[in-house]
């Protein structure tokens, strides 16, 4: 919002719907850009002043918080000379011998609008899992302004602070970032509404996306054609030149129907269609894709790079969608090819075993056979005790178990001793900067028992094997209970590290417990001879 500019919503239709919505709960999964601050302003403000609600509006930071007051509250204040009478700096009472004037943290974190509050407070949660900056705050509207940037835990914490409230109402605003973080699980939830315009041609209604723009995609999935492209790239299409600079026409993108590949025009007029009308959460995703300000084009280029952490940007930014990298995640589909048919059960007594324990408030395991083209899963699931993990190892004939160190150190030790030399080994997760990484991400210490993991190549060589189709499993696999939403929860992603370098991690807000355990069965079956027993590699 601008002061002296009207308020209008003549670059942005799409969000006419999102402004008169009477939804109880409403997501947004956005791209950047694209008028949603300006809603949750209007939004917080207008249920303060005509509905005598008290709002609570969540930022990831406090420096959020002081940042938006600054660039977004305040122009939005000075352009409404009707806001500006009814919006006061702070609530509490003015401190004294400062000659009325508010605290500086009111003027920043509290608007007084009529006799109603607007709080505005940073999502932070301590180690403990307290939010101080939450309590005694009774709301009647919570707003949650970018959801994928703060603490996961922050959400459900600020729910609370609704439980009196008859209005109880819900705004989740985010760009996302990863599969089943943040906004996603909020957009799952919701009956998914998409923007669909209308193919001037042959009237076919579409919701449309970047496969609407780009035809060919190569083997790195960069776009390689697309609707607009000059046909010959290596000489310029003098057949327009560009009326400003009086140059020659660059490549241009536009959408192409996808019923008579005609030209659509993506900035006429549109609806919200429902992919699952009915449902009692409201969601709705504008994208660049429909912006006047966004030229298609750059959306291209954006994703002709290699660069994964451009690309992530891109989808996240430009098309409001979450993004796998490539070769980044595991999915039911990749886990659906490994089952073969066999079953769980007892190997005889001379088929040795490996397993992989990750520890938690319980014990995840999985025990694995060599086979001839790699190995089987002979078992998978939770284990209620180290005796009662002492007592499966002995049952399946395991030869080598890789145990998570942490945070039961003693017990693993303890059960080291128990099942004898070189067959308990415990392992931990090491981080290591760029340019001191060893040849290999997995690193035997025979004196102490002890496998120090590099915890990102560890985990890149372990899915390969499923990739590969080299880790089998069990055909009812899916009947696991937990493996296949612990298996496809981690994410491969590409982030900025401490020291600015760039770092690969993989990241979940869910169980990954079997995730893990499978990782430690495959460095298990890698381990040095030592004692009794095997090794084998798959």
């Amino acid at each position: 919002m601008i002061p002296e500019r009207p308020f209008d919503l003549a670059g942005h239709p799409f969000l006419r719907e999102v402004y008169e919505s009477r939804a109880r709960v409403l997501v947004v999964r956005k791209a950047s850009q694209v008028g949603a601050s300006e809603y949750l302003i209007t939004y917080g403000l207008h249920g303060a002043d005509q509905r005598g609600a008290t709002v609570l509006y969540l930022f990831p930071t406090d420096t959020h918080v002081s940042d938006f007051s600054a660039a977004r509250l305040g122009p939005a204040l000075e352009a409404s000379p009707y806001l500006a009478q009814v919006v006061e700096e702070g609530g509490p009472p003015a401190v004294k011998g400062t000659g009325g004037r508010r605290r500086g943290a009111d003027r920043v974190t509290l608007k007084r609008v009529r006799d109603r509050f607007v709080y505005f407070r940073g999502a932070q949660v301590g180690k403990d899992g307290s939010a101080p900056q939450l309590k005694s705050i009774d709301a009647d509207v919570l707003i949650l302004d970018e959801v994928d940037e703060m603490d996961s835990r922050a959400p459900e914490i600020a729910l609370k602070r609704l439980g009196h409230s008859r209005i109880a109402e819900e705004r989740w605003v985010s760009t996302p970032s990863y599969p089943g973080m943040g906004i996603e699980g909020a957009w799952e939830r919701s009956d998914q509404r998409e923007w669909h315009v209308r193919c001037g041609h042959c009237g076919h209604w579409q919701a449309l996306t970047i496969d609407h723009v780009v035809t060919e995609w190569d083997s790195l999935q960069r776009p390689t054609r697309w609707n607009g492209q000059r046909p010959d790239r290596s000489k310029p299409d003098l057949s327009g030149r560009d009326r400003a600079a009086n140059v020659p026409y660059e490549d241009r993108a536009w959408a192409a129907c996808e019923r008579c590949g005609g030209k659509v025009d993506r900035l006429g007029r549109g609806e919200w269609v429902a992919t699952w009308p009915g449902r009692d959460v409201v969601g709705f995703h504008p994208t660049k894709l429909h912006s006047p300000r966004v030229e298609l084009i750059d959306i291209v280029r954006a994703l002709q790079t290699t660069d994964e952490t451009r690309r992530k940007e891109c989808y996240n930014q430009d098309l409001g969608l979450p993004y796998v990298p490539r070769g980044g995640q595991l999915t039911g589909a990749i886990l659906d090819k490994c089952r073969r048919e066999y079953g769980h059960g007892v190997l005889p007594a001379k088929q040795g075993t490996v397993m992989g324990v990750d520890v938690g408030k319980v014990l995840h395991g999985v025990i694995r056979a060599r086979t001839e083209d790699g190995s089987m899963q002979v078992w998978a699931g939770e284990v209620d005790s180290f005796e009662e993990l002492g007592r499966m190892c002995r049952r399946y004939n395991v030869q080598r178990l890789v145990i998570d160190a942490l945070p039961e150190t003693r017990k693993a030790r303890e059960l080291q001793q128990v099942l004898g030399e070189g067959v308990v080994w415990l392992a931990y997760y090491v981080s290591q900067r760029i340019g001191t990484k060893r040849a290999e991400p997995i690193q035997w210490d025979n004196d102490n028992g002890v496998v120090n993991l590099d915890r990102t190549r560890s985990l890149d060589r372990m899915l390969s094997r499923f990739y590969e189709g080299v880790a089998t499993l069990p055909g009812d696999a899916r009947e696991i209970p937990g493996y296949y939403e612990h298996m496809t929860g981690p994410v491969r992603v590409i982030e900025d590290g401490p020291g600015g370098e760039r770092v690969a991690r993989y990241v979940c807000q869910g169980a990954d417990h079997l995730f893990h355990a499978e990782n430690y069965a495959m460095v298990a079956g890698e381990a040095p001879e030592a004692g009794r027993g095997f090794v084998f590699a798959y």
